[in-house]
């Protein structure tokens, strides 16, 4: 039996096969993954997830496709998107704490959970204003900025580990650190807890005002992007690595060292995965010829 054949027979998931990954990626790059699956549910995930291993046909999780760059030829994986089989969100209050918990979904937008949170007065998670993505691809990188991150405020997360094993983990039983949850190498997650405070709707939008005011002013968010390409090294700045160096609107083809952040890579009209991945390497070249300093990437690369 084929691939095809044998995932097709999976009930409540919706297959598209050969879809360009340029549709579903930030960058707007990318070939065709061998197929798309969307499991209408956690049922019906587990359910594909395990013809997909016993295949032996890699698989990946895709969330908002803010933080990857895809090939620009075929990728031989499974690609699962989860927004409708984990999209869910549940509250409730732990009066003797003052505190509220939600359990939000992996397959929900990271800006819609913080809508939420700013309308129904809880603080938190309001410093990740304006990133883009799903709630478990932050989860996953342990999304942030220089206030905070996601794992600030998680009590749990529930996944399904390399077995398949449905598990939930404890905030102190991960090591969250710069750009990493401590999430083991193979696990799918389908959401987290949050504890949250009160704090007035209007004190949380005039902060989320001011995050995205900034970020409109700093960041090149006229262009596709991936958002910061290199993780900052140890003390230093990544971008103001990149700008020392004369990078700034540095080319390759149509892929452009940002002019107003030299960290974001954008994509200038039609820039290839090629181009990209170029000019990444040009950089960290150049930052290592210029400053001894080898820049670790925070985008990830499928192949």
């Amino acid at each position: 039996m084929d691939i095809r054949s044998a995932l097709e027979s999976v009930p409540d998931v919706d297959f598209l096969f050969d879809e360009p990954l340029a549709r579903h990626t930030t960058f707007r790059v990318g070939g065709p993954a061998r197929l798309l699956a969307r499991p209408r549910s956690e049922r019906a995930l587990c359910a594909l997830l395990e013809p997909v291993r016993d295949l032996g046909l890699p698989f990946l999780v895709l969330g908002g496709g803010s933080n990857v760059l895809a090939p620009d030829g075929v990728l031989d994986a499974a690609v699962i998107q989860l927004n409708a089989a984990c999209n869910g969100l549940l509250r409730s209050e732990q009066g003797a704490q003052e505190q509220t918990v939600l359990h939000a979904g992996a397959g929900m937008k990271l800006q819609d959970l913080i809508g939420y949170c700013i309308e129904n007065g809880l603080r938190g998670l309001e410093s990740l204003t304006g990133i883009p993505g799903t709630v478990g691809g932050a989860l996953v990188m342990n999304a942030g900025t220089l206030e905070d991150s996601i794992s600030g405020s998680l009590i749990s997360i529930d996944l399904l580990d390399a077995d398949g094993v449905r598990r939930s983990i404890r905030r102190d039983e991960l090591t969250p650190c710069y750009r990493k949850m401590g999430i083991s190498e193979g696990s799918v997650v389908l959401g987290a807890s949050f504890g949250l405070e009160p704090c007035p709707t209007d004190h949380l939008k005039s902060s989320a005002a001011r995050i995205l005011q900034y970020r409109r002013r700093t960041q090149p968010l006229r262009y596709p992007s991936a958002g910061s390409v290199f993780k900052n090294p140890p003390g230093q700045s990544a971008g103001t690595l990149i700008e020392r160096a004369g990078l700034k609107g540095h080319r390759f083809g149509d892929a452009e060292v940002s002019k107003k952040h030299a960290n974001w890579i954008v994509n200038r009209g039609k820039a290839s995965a090629r181009e990209i991945l170029g000019l990444m390497v040009e950089i960290e070249n150049e930052i290592f010829a210029t400053f001894g300093v080898r820049l670790e990437r925070e985008i990830r690369i499928l192949d």
